[in-house]
């Protein structure tokens, strides 16, 4: 089965406000945008997120994590982690988990990760395992190795790196081991998204929106939106050389493969059953 539409593989849905959604839809629908997966960030966007499925059953899939751009709270791991077990059947994934940078001070960029933050990626990455679900990573320049080695070493197998900036090096081992690299709207304006994506297979390409974020470029001044996955798409098929309908059978089989979901009809069907 063919599919018609692209994915937007990461957005905070948690974050667009419940108005926003039916036009936000509307432009996603005429942009060929046909799923998008929504991240969590806390036990109260979770709560958020499955509501909004509820809502939107036939385009939003649901992933519960907790951000690592935040200080350590215990208690709302735990929360997270409960989630997860309880909503398995209704989760495509954990994430957005992973290990933070832009908020450490140049500082602490040079030292080993600290501690806590380790020890909460470690219980995201062992609950994943064990309930066979996907993760979406929060992992960059000098963090994307050190999470490299942990998917390695709890035999993590499947994955996407959200976003990712790494050296060359890096890139090529995160692809070589079978893990996914989600693009942003970032390829259409700035040279290091398009070098990453000469670097990456298509057949290891996913796209995002990162939705709500603020980008530069043609995009200043206006939140992200799922739509804007097909603009990515655009760029990402001009640096790799290869045509839209090309790409969107890739980068939507790819999402496909991540996620446990079948190709129904032409459209991304949720799995019923825990992919093997």
């Amino acid at each position: 089965m063919e599919p018609r539409g692209w994915v937007d593989t990461h957005l905070h849905g948690d974050r667009i406000s419940p108005e926003e959604w039916p036009g936000l839809l509307n432009r996603a629908h005429q942009a060929g945008v046909i799923r998008g997966v929504a991240v969590g960030s806390d036990g109260k966007s979770g709560e958020k997120l499955l509501r909004l499925q509820q809502a939107y059953p036939n385009f939003i899939a649901v992933a519960f994590g907790y951000h690592p751009e935040q200080s350590v709270d215990w208690e709302q791991v735990e929360i997270v982690l409960r989630q997860i077990r309880e909503h398995r059947d209704s989760l495509c994934g954990v994430g957005e988990v992973g290990l933070p940078w832009y908020t450490l001070s140049p500082r602490e960029r040079e030292k080993a990760p600290d501690p806590e933050h380790f020890s909460v990626l470690e219980r995201f990455l062992q609950t994943a395992v064990e309930l066979d679900l996907p993760v979406l990573l929060h992992a960059v320049h000098d963090r994307a190795e050190t999470v490299f080695r942990m998917l390695q070493t709890h035999h993590v197998r499947k994955a996407v790196f959200h976003w990712l900036k790494a050296p060359a090096v890096v890139v090529d081992a995160i692809v070589g081991a079978g893990y996914y690299v989600s693009v942003t709207p970032e390829v259409c304006y700035r040279q290091r998204d398009r070098e990453l994506v000469q670097r990456i297979p298509t057949s290891s390409l996913l796209l995002e929106t990162d939705a709500p974020w603020r980008y530069s470029g043609p995009f200043r001044g206006r939140p992200a939106e799922p739509a804007w996955v097909g603009r990515t798409a655009e760029a990402v098929s001009q640096v790799q050389g290869i045509s839209l309908p090309q790409l969107v059978r890739q980068t939507t089989a790819n999402a496909c493969r991540l996620f446990g979901w079948s190709l129904d009809q032409g459209s991304v069907g949720m799995k019923t059953s825990p992919s093997k």
